[in-house]
């Protein structure tokens, strides 16, 4: 039995090229995921924002119009915990944001004139978190009404 052991195996150079381009087509693929994984936690990230502002918001519509959660500010306050009172006890408390956001508070109050006849209160909300790998911060500002009556 003779065998030709170059006719039955693959050269190195063979095993070089099949090396190489089953990287050019599995490097695009990674690339790929890695970006998509990227856009879905900055997607997350900017929801939980906009809930985190909007839930504060909602909870100063559900205070009376002189309580000392929206009492006016001249400068904004940083309010990470939050404490959800009913009849004056709390029934829920909210320790803390995610690590990396911070929620900063302006309220504003409007007295009543002869334009407009009731009074109200402006809330602005400034969500901040720091994206993973990104040097600079994210932000997002939404604002609210409370009225009086």
């Amino acid at each position: 039995m003779n065998y030709n052991y170059r006719t039955k195996a693959f050269s190195i150079i063979e095993i070089t090229i099949a090396i190489a381009v089953l990287m050019c087509l599995i490097l695009p693929t990674f690339t790929m995921m890695t970006r998509g994984s990227k856009g879905t936690i900055l997607n997350r990230n900017e929801i939980l924002a906009q809930q985190y502002a909007s839930n504060y918001i909602a909870y100063c519509n559900l205070q009376p119009f002189d309580s000392d959660l929206i009492k006016e500010t001249t400068e904004e306050k940083n309010v990470d915990k939050l404490d959800v009172t009913r009849g004056g006890s709390v029934f829920a408390k909210i320790d803390k944001l995610e690590e990396g956001f911070s929620r900063f508070v302006t309220i504003k109050d409007f007295p009543d004139s002869d334009e407009i006849p009731y009074k109200y209160k402006v809330i602005t909300v400034r969500i901040e978190w720091q994206q993973s790998g990104e040097k600079s911060k994210r932000k997002i500002t939404m604002c609210g009404l409370v009225t009086e009556g």
